[in-house]
This record gives C-alpha cells, sequence and structure tokens, in this order.
C-alpha cells in the first residue's frame, strides 16, 4: 500500500464554522508573513535607543552595535525559510481549499503578538524535532516512548504494519515519524496551523539532510553569554523524511482531538508527549483516549501539566494535580502498568543560555482491560442498576 505521508487531511466544517475556519487559516499565513517587519522594528527599536547614549558609552559598545547587524541578517535568513513554509500552504489539506492567501485583506492586518510569538516558537519547534541539536531532547522525551511501543509490540510477536499507533499533538511530526520509521502504522494530529505549515514543509518539501538552516535563538536577547549563542545558525533536517519503509503507513491530520477522533475502539496505542495539558478539560482528554484505543491497547504518555489554558482570558480551564489526574485515569477504567515521576525534561530549550528550565515530568503507561467496567454508563444514570462488563 502507497506510503500516506503526503496526506493532510482535515475535518470538514459547516459553513459558518468553515468561514470561521478560513479566517484563522488567513491569519496564520499573515504572522508568517509578519515575521520579518515584526522582528526587524524589535531591533530598529534597540539601534534607536543606542544611538540615543553618549558617544562615549557607543564607542564602548561598538561590538554590540555590528551584532545587531549580525542579529537582522539572522532573520533574514529565518526568514527565506519561512517563505519555503508557506509557499504551498493553501494546498497541503487534501479535502480543504482555503481561499488563495495572496487575496485575503488580512495579509495587511497589524498581527497579533501572541502570533508571532507562535512563529518563534515554530522555529525552535524546527530545532526541537528536526536538528543534531535537538538529539537530547528527543532522547529524553520521545525515546522512552519509542522504546514502550517496541517492547509492547515487539517486532518478533507482531506485524509492526498492524498496528495503529496514534500521536495527538504530533507538533513537527518527529515522533510519528520514527514510530512509522519503525515499521508500525502510525497517524499523527496536530490542532496548531503554525505546527502543521512547518510539518508539512519538513516531512513533503524537505530532501536531504541539513540542507536548511535556521538562527533559532536569535529573539532570545537576554542571557546570552556571549553573541554568538543568540545568533547561531542550526541546520535541519539531521534525517532525511522520505527514509521510511516501502509501504509505510505515515499521515497526518489537522483538527481538534476531540472532533477528529470519535470512533470507539479503534487504536491499539495512543502515545502522548507535552499533550494532555493541552486541554481545557483534561478529563475529556483522558476519556476520549479510552474511548478510542482498542480493549487491550495502551496509552503512553510522558510530559508536565502545564496547563496552556489556565489565566488565559476568555478561556475556561481546570488544572488537577497529577494525583487527581491518576484518579481520573484509574476511575475511567485504565490499568497502570508503569509510572515513573521526575523525569527531566526541556522543551525547544537553547542550552547556552544564562536561563535553563526544566520540567519534572510524569511518565506512565496505562492498558485499556481486554476485560473493562463500563463505568460511563453507571455515572450517567443507566436504567441498569450496576455496572456494566464488557467481554472482549
Amino acid at each position: 500500500m502507497e506510503s500516506k505521508h503526503n496526506a493532510y487531511s482535515r475535518k470538514v466544517y459547516d459553513s459558518y464554522e468553515d468561514e470561521e475556519e478560513r479566517k484563522h487559516f488567513q491569519r496564520i499565513v499573515s504572522a508568517f508573513k509578519h515575521y520579518k517587519s515584526h522582528s526587524l522594528q524589535r531591533v530598529k527599536k534597540t539601534e534607536s535607543y543606542l544611538l540615543s547614549l553618549p558617544i562615549h558609552h557607543q564607542r564602548l559598545l561598538a561590538k554590540y552595535k555590528d551584532h545587531l547587524q549580525e542579529v537582522k541578517r539572522c532573520i533574514e535568513y529565518n526568514n527565506d525559510i519561512i517563505k519555503l513554509i508557506i509557499k504551498d500552504v493553501s494546498h497541503i489539506f487534501e479535502n480543504v481549499s482555503p481561499a488563495n492567501t495572496q487575496n485575503d485583506s488580512t495579509q495587511n492586518t497589524r498581527p497579533v503578538l501572541a502570533d508571532q510569538e507562535k512563529v518563534q516558537a515554530t522555529i525552535k519547534q524546527l530545532v526541537r524535532d528536526w536538528s543534531s541539536e535537538g538529539t537530547d531532547e528527543r532522547n529524553a522525551c520521545y525515546q522512552p516512548i519509542i522504546d514502550e511501543i517496541t517492547n509492547q509490540f515487539s517486532l518478533d510477536k507482531c506485524t509492526p504494519s498492524q498496528v495503529q499507533i496514534l500521536v495527538p499533538g504530533a507538533g513537527l511530526g518527529r515522533l510519528a515519524y520514527e514510530i512509522a520509521r519503525r515499521g508500525y502504522t502510525c497517524q499523527g494530529n496536530e490542532f496548531s496551523l503554525f505546527m502543521l505549515f512547518a510539518s508539512h514543509f519538513v516531512l513533503n518539501k524537505c530532501r536531504g539532510i541539513n540542507s536548511y538552516q535556521v538562527h533559532p535563538w536569535v529573539h532570545q536577547y537576554m542571557n546570552n553569554l556571549k553573541p554568538e549563542h543568540q545568533t547561531q545558525a542550526v541546520f535541519f533536517p539531521d534525517v532525511n523524511p522520505s527514509d521510511l519503509p516501502e509501504n509505510a503507513q505515515f499521515s497526518m491530520t489537522a483538527g481538534d482531538f476531540l472532533e477528529v477522533y470519535t470512533e470507539d475502539d479503534h487504536w491499539d496505542c495512543v502515545a502522548t508527549c507535552f499533550f494532555i495539558d493541552c486541554a481545557n478539560n483534561v478529563v475529556q482528554f483522558i476519556e476520549t483516549i479510552y474511548k478510542i484505543l482498542k480493549p487491550g491497547g495502551v496509552w503512553i504518555n510522558l510530559g508536565p501539566l502545564l496547563y496552556h489554558f489556565s489565566d488565559m482570558p476568555m478561556e475556561d480551564s481546570i488544572e488537577p494535580s497529577y494525583d487527581a489526574v491518576r484518579d481520573v485515569i484509574q476511575g475511567f477504567g485504565f490499568l497502570l502498568e508503569k509510572e515513573e515521576i521526575h523525569m527531566r525534561t526541556r522543551y525547544a530549550q537553547n542550552v547556552n543560555s544564562m536561563l535553563q528550565c526544566e520540567y519534572n515530568s510524569v511518565y506512565f503507561v496505562c492498558r485499556k482491560p481486554k476485560r473493562y467496567i463500563n463505568i460511563l454508563r453507571h455515572y450517567n444514570g443507566s436504567e441498569s442498576n450496576g455496572i456494566q462488563e464488557q467481554d472482549n
């Protein structure tokens, strides 16, 4: 069967929602287009202030002034990559054709600061997922999940192509790619268009190794020990993204995890990395994972509980502790087979920065029982007086 990794399917919405989706799509394209002007504006502000300083201060900062010129060159290099990323985005989804991005009025609107920060974060994500500099992060975050998959679905005990694995919150797709590269049928799911645009570029446009470069830390003006730490170039991808087994089954879907995945008892494994805290209601994520797993299926998770919507204006959020989350997991019927806390992990971290951020993440492996208790009917007030059991 032909490889599916070129397919970026997207859920089709009704006319009102489709129009909202189109506007959102154009807004993200606009954010990428404004990257250069927005970033150079930041440098210009610093340069203007530098020129207002006493002359003898300026002389002492001559090397710093030259450094700002190098920062601007790095921004130009990043913008070249951004142009490639958004070049064909109007056609990346197989079942949706957004309006032509060149004719939309949103390209003339002032970009939202949060969107510009996400563009910058996307550039850093290229380092985490697709560069040799990101190897240590991937070994800490992805490798335990990959090792568990190969342990649960050993190549000498199963046909890997018959094992269906879902990776929600796939980001730029490296974890899903590594799973598919080992012969498993793997699908990545991602909601963020920032991530989807970049992952499509890497997975479907990049051929060869280290053929492109970015300057991921150029927007980090603070905590630099040396000027070159801010302007460091990073090459990507560190592997050839097309290097997959013959007949590999690797696909990416775009859309809300809760809306896209509604089929019960479908997946052999769900692998989540830095994902479950992306929910307004983490219980809903856990419930969905339980429902879509086949009886006997495995959920492998690693990450912190950052709770992305916490204290965000106009967003609701609950933020239960890990102990409370574990209670929910077991309350739905999962069997907790492995658990490790205080796993030291990082996320798109500049190792040269004077400021280092690290998570003490939680890693666990859960199984949906082959004979499981359907507590949902019990809690929802089923006509039956007892908790229903199901044999599989």
